[in-house]
């Protein structure tokens, strides 16, 4: 409810359209004699307007499209886009990725999600390309549906890849014919692009980008193997750069910030603006992803410029605590972050999601011969699943840990 009222105030709609089951929750906030049923009565949609929210903007001026994405406050951000914005976004993937009205894109994560909508929405409108959509991760049925529809482009999720190597199957499906076996919205575990090969001999393709910028970079499948930790080149038309603290740029293989610019990187913020100005201006964008670019141009990310973890003063990156810890044959997936310690500063805490059996000692065990002991868990909870949000990023909080 709060969020809707940030909504309303600041972005201004005119209109709300939505399915039976939201009018009566969002009236309660709008006010509004208007309710107008434009479907079946089987499926019913609402149009509710805002009149107090008629705006006399040019419509040159309005964005062509707002994506509401997480804020640190618990505000959203409002990432307002162009019509210019979204044609060079159309433009960057179908060139970089070749699709063509014969391509065929099963998409079974929310299209509503950046990742969905740009990939799987956009793309099929921009291309003429065939999108199928599953409501429900099952993995039998994504994995019989990519071959049974000559599925050549798959939008997953690391989850979902470790969630097929887990399913017993009477016969592997041939999946050769997919060009593009697409992870996006978290790091990819190497183990994991590594069984998967082994086991369906097809590379996974890491794909990274953001709300703000759209498609960044992915990985083309006769380059995987040889750089299974890496998200690929840029795209087509995008640019980026590593720099420092001063915004300077940084040689291959040194660790800065992300900086991304092009044609398809929004405007700006209708609302949750950032606190840092030059966060998103004039076209460029600065992630607060941590990442480097090899000698061959290949860009690796190394974790959030906002998730370092002060242990007594020495830096953890939680993403190296969960990759350790994803490297133990019994854990599917793992996810850090600091908590609070009784001197003030922090300790590392984890949770796991399990594919065999293992107990939290013999976790912490495996880290000590892993890691400098101030990266080391305090805390490693058996979760049956890891929290996630509506974008299928894990959201862990302390009190899940604890």
């Amino acid at each position: 409810r709060s969020e809707l009222r940030a909504l309303i105030e600041h972005v201004r709609p005119s209109c709300f359209l939505t399915d039976a089951t939201i009018p009566d929750a969002l009236t309660n906030i709008i006010p509004s004699d208007n309710r107008h049923e434009i479907a079946s009565a089987e499926n019913p949609l609402h149009v509710l307007t805002c009149s107090d929210n008629d705006s006399e903007t040019d419509d040159d001026s309005r964005p062509a499209l707002i994506k509401f994405t997480s804020g640190s406050t618990g505000q959203p951000k409002a990432v307002a886009l162009t019509a210019e914005n979204m044609l060079a976004e159309a433009d960057h993937i179908a060139t970089s990725l070749h699709i063509t009205p014969d391509d065929r894109i099963l998409a079974p994560v929310a299209l509503s999600h950046s990742y969905g909508f740009d990939l799987g929405l956009l793309t099929m409108l921009s291309t003429g390309a065939e999108l199928f959509i599953h409501e429900n991760f099952i993995p039998r049925r994504v994995l019989r549906d990519l071959q049974r529809h000559d599925i050549t482009v798959f939008l997953g999720v690391p989850s979902m890849y470790a969630f097929f190597l887990e399913t017993r199957l009477k016969q592997k499906p041939d999946l050769h014919g997919v060009r593009y076996l697409l992870s996006c919205t978290a790091p990819l575990n190497v183990d994991t692009v590594a069984k998967f090969h082994d086991a369906f001999g097809v590379p996974i393709c890491q794909h990274y980008g953001s709300s703000e910028t759209g498609a960044v970079a992915t990985h083309l499948p006769d380059e995987i193997m040889n750089r299974p930790d890496s998200v690929g080149r840029p795209m087509h038309g995008v640019h980026v750069a590593i720099v420092d603290r001063d915004g300077n740029p940084v040689q291959p293989g040194h660790d800065g910030e992300l900086v991304v610019s092009g044609a398809a990187v929004a405007r700006g913020y209708l609302m949750g603006r950032p606190e840092s100005a030059d966060t998103l201006s004039d076209g460029t964008y600065r992630t607060g992803d941590i990442g480097t670019f090899d000698r061959d141009g290949f860009l690796y990310i190394k974790g959030r410029l906002d998730n370092v973890i002060n242990v007594g003063g020495y830096k953890v990156s939680p993403e190296e605590v969960a990759a350790v810890l994803e490297h133990h044959p019994a854990v599917r997936e793992a996810a850090a972050i600091g908590a609070p310690d009784h001197e003030g500063g922090e300790v590392v805490v984890a949770a796991v999601a399990l594919s065999d059996d293992v107990n939290e000692e013999e976790l912490m065990h495996y880290c000590r011969n892993q890691l400098a002991e101030y990266k080391v868990p305090r805390r490693i909870a058996v979760l049956d699943r890891l929290p996630r949000g509506n974008s299928g990023k894990i959201k862990l909080r302390i009190e899940d840990v604890t």
